[in-house]
Formats: C-alpha cells, structure tokens, sequence
C-alpha cells in the first residue's frame, strides 16, 4: 500500500523532472538558433573562416575560403593537412609555436599557395578551441592582403630608389618643413662640413646662409608658402659649420611631405664658377678701362690733329679769298663754299670727338654731360620729348662710375631712337646711398623678353644691351629690365657709390 508521503515526493519530483525536460528543450532551443547564427555568419562571411582539428587537418571551410584558395568544393579540401596551403612549411611552424604559446594569434603574416599554384599574401586570426579542458584544434580568419602587400613592396621599391638617387647625387638636396631641415642627403651635409644628417635636421634654414644673404633669403622664404614667385632658383653665399663661406646656387619647389607643405630644393656648389665671373669682371673691367683710354685717345688726336689742320685751313682758305681782287666773284664764291665745307667738316669732328668722348664728361661731370647730350639729340629729333630728373647728387661720383652711367644713357636714348620709336622720355638719377640708381622709362614699341631680360630677338636689338649689363656687372652693379610689346621699357640700374 502506497502512502500519502511517497505519493507526494513521487510527485514532486516528476514537477522537477518536467521543469528540467522545459529547461533543456529552451537550452536546445537556443543551441539551435545560435548554431543557425553561426552557420549562416561563417557560410556569408566574406572572409575565410575555418576549423582544423587536432591533428592539423581542415575540417571545415566557409565558401569565401573556396573561393580564396581556389577550390570549387568542400570535398576537395576537408581532410587536407594544413600545412600543404602554406607556401613556404616554416610559416605554418612557427604559427604553430607562437599559438601553443599564447593560444591567440590576432594577426599573423604569411602566404598560401592556391590549387593552381599560384601563391597569395594573407593575414590570419587564430584561436586554440578548447572542449572539456582539451586542444580539440583552431578555428579562425584569413584575409587576402596580397593587394596591399604589393603596394607595400612597390613603395618599399620606391623609397628605395629614391633614396639610392638622392643620397648618390651630386647636388646637395633637403626638404625644408615649418621652418626647419627634417632632410638632407649626403653631399648637402659634405657640401656645408657637417659630419652627419643629424647634424643639419632641426636646423632653421638661416643657420646655412650667410649673415650678409638673409635678408634677401629670408624675404623670398616668407614669400614661397602663400603663392607662386619669382625667382625659383638664385645665388647666394652659404654658411658652413666651421664659419666659411661657400657660393651656392639654391633650386626650390613646393611640395608636400608626410602630408603637410614643405620645400624640396638642392644646392649646387658655384664657387668655382663665382671666381670664375670674378676674373671675367675684373678683365671686363681693365677691358672697358682700356677702351675708355682709347677713346679718350682717340678724341685728343681728331681733335688735335684733324680740328687743327681744318682751322688753319680756314684761315688760309680766308686769308687767300680776302687776297682776291673784289671783281672775281666767281673764284670768291668758290672759295665761300670751301670755307664752307671745312666749317661742316669742324662741326663733324667735333660732334665725333664728343661722341667718342665728351670733354663735358671729363672737366664737368655726368650731369652736364647728359644734358648736352639730351639736347644735341632732342634738336636733332624734335619729335621725342626727354625729361631728366636728378635727386641727390651734389657731388661728382667716380670717374667710372660716370663713364658707365654715361655711356648707359647714350645706348638706351639710341635704342630709343632706332627701335623704340618713342615719343616721351623719362630718366632719373637719384643717389640712394650706398647705391646710385639709374632709371629710364619710355613709351615706345617695347620688345618680347628672353629669360635674362634681354630682347629675345638679340641679333637685332639686344647686343648693346648685352653689353651694358657687361659694363655694369663689371662694377659690381645690378640690373633690371623690364619691357612688353608696344608697353614700352623701363630699365633700372644700381650702382655702387665708391
């Protein structure tokens, strides 16, 4: 007979089994729809993802990992021992020791070799799954990364070639960045006595030039970062560690580096050429000395010589019509016409003689000089109006200092005159000290300019500017031109006051 007790604990525990047969059937549920979730994410994935047992053979593979190692199905692959997808078999050795040493691999390089041989880069992510305390094999993702690592290896390739040209050069090449060198090759560091790049990098670009240049450096450095200029290369004398200085020929450009604007530019060392142009402008120098001389000279003798043989053959010429009986009309007027003619041929030479050499020039300076010239032209040509303006020029300047400036006005007022066909004039004269400036504008027919300034077509109208430029680069002067068709031409010249 059964008692009430055990009826009660019979029925007792069949409620407990029930509730655990709920639990377990919810447990089963949600086994099954996180095993639906996991295959529907390893099937989709867009990534490789596998399993491997135990002993290292594949034992699952998702239809992007097909896809990758060029497989059409999973029986191709299931069972297949890892190691044969490696390329290289060392790859898949030394994944095996780092992940039995921390069970977790999140990125690990290598290559596999796909079913038709060929080999791709890959990134894996790997973990050790373990069930009931046991190594029951690896699971994880590879990516394809053979895209990126042959962009890498090209730019690897790149820097590297490159950097073997840049180092290698013969010019002195840096990058300038946010006032400081963050780069300079080899022969830039040679080139200014450093031992080492690292002793250029952090440097501000002045500490290279020479204290006497960086007004000028600086002023066109300031200018470089905010719009295109002009010059994008110049000379300029370099500053070296030990204090030397080294004439330099600096060549820039904007560029960017490590995403922010910079300046790429090199050095080329000028010094030789330097000394070079300095022997050119002292022979330039004794040259137009010389042909000053010479000219000087020359004028004395016409002047003598030729002036005094035409004056006394005036007087005799005059004396022998005077002795004439004042009936010989005939032979009187043929005597008035020689007279003539030797008072053209006085005024001819004289009008040479000043040509060649002024004696204005000489006894009362290049003031007087240049307005006797103006005048002697403007009455010649009465169609073409010259002004002169002089600004601070109480004393005379130096004998050669005038002779340059002279004969610098008299070739631009003939340029004016043969080619510019202007009518209106402009010339100033001003002592800015230490510099005497020189300027003359004009209204005429101007020309199209060749890279130093000068007319393109020289053979025609530039060689008497070429060699103004000779006469003032001899002095150690400076030069500007500035012209355009039918804009006329203004030419500035600068001087040292000595």
């Amino acid at each position: 007979m059964i008692n009430k007790d055990s009826v009660e604990v019979l029925t007792n525990r069949i409620r407990k089994l029930e509730k655990d047969i709920e639990s377990h059937k919810a447990v089963a549920k949600e086994l099954k729809e996180s095993e639906k979730r996991y295959s529907h994410i390893f099937e989709h994935s867009p990534v490789m993802v596998y399993r491997t047992d135990s002993n290292n053979k594949l034992v699952d593979i998702n239809k992007s990992g097909l896809d990758l190692l060029g497989y059409s199905s999973r029986d191709e692959i299931i069972g297949m021992e890892a190691r044969l997808i490696y390329a290289d078999p060392q790859d898949r050795v030394r994944f095996l020791q780092k992940i039995e040493k921390c069970g977790f691999i999140p990125e690990f390089e290598t290559s596999f070799r796909r079913k038709d041989g060929t080999v791709i880069d890959v990134q894996t992510s790997t973990a050790r799954r373990n069930i009931n305390g046991n190594m029951d094999g690896y699971e994880g993702f590879v990516i394809d990364i053979t895209a990126r690592k042959k962009a890498e290896r090209a730019l690897i390739e790149s820097e590297e070639k490159y950097r073997t040209v840049a180092e290698n050069s013969l010019a002195a090449i840096f990058i300038h960045q946010k006032t400081r060198f963050c780069y300079a090759n080899q022969r830039f560091v040679e080139l200014l006595g450093y031992d080492s790049p690292s002793d250029i990098l952090g440097k501000p670009f002045w500490a290279v030039v020479h204290p006497e240049d960086r007004p000028v450096v600086k002023e066109r450095g300031l200018r470089r970062p905010k719009k295109d200029f002009f010059p994008h290369q110049y000379p300029f004398r370099g500053l070296k560690k030990d204090g030397s200085s080294i004439w330099v020929e600096l060549r820039v450009a904007r560029a960017s580096y490590m995403g922010q604007p910079a300046v790429i530019g090199n050095f080329i060392d000028i010094s030789q050429s330097k000394r070079a142009e300095e022997e050119i402008r002292l022979l330039t120098h004794r040259l137009i000395e010389a042909s000053e001389r010479e000219r000087k000279t020359i004028a004395a003798d016409i002047h003598d010589e030729f002036g005094q043989a035409l004056t006394a053959l005036h007087f005799n010429l005059e004396a022998m019509q005077r002795s004439l009986p004042t009936d010989a009309m005939e032979q009187i007027n043929k005597f008035s016409n020689l007279i003539s003619t030797v008072e053209k041929l006085a005024d001819v030479v004289r009008k040479t003689t000043s040509y060649i050499r002024p004696d204005v020039l000489d006894h009362l300076g290049l003031i007087p000089a240049m307005e006797w010239y103006i005048k002697e032209l403007t009455q010649r040509h009465p169609d073409i109006k010259i002004k002169l303006e002089v600004t601070g020029l109480k004393k005379r300047l130096n004998p050669e200092t005038e002779t340059v400036l002279y004969r610098f006005c008299q070739e631009c007022l003939t340029n004016v005159r043969k080619h510019a066909k202007a009518t209106s004039v402009i010339i100033m004269l001003t002592n800015s000290y230490p510099w005497v400036i020189f300027i003359i504008k004009d209204n005429g027919s101007g020309f199209k300019q060749s890279d130093n300034g000068l007319p393109k077509n020289i053979k025609t109208q530039g060689i008497g500017l070429q060699s103004m430029k000779e006469r003032v680069a001899a002095l150690r002067g400076k030069i500007d031109i500035t012209s355009a068709p039918r804009k006329g031409t203004i030419i500035r010249i600068e001087l040292p006051i000595t």
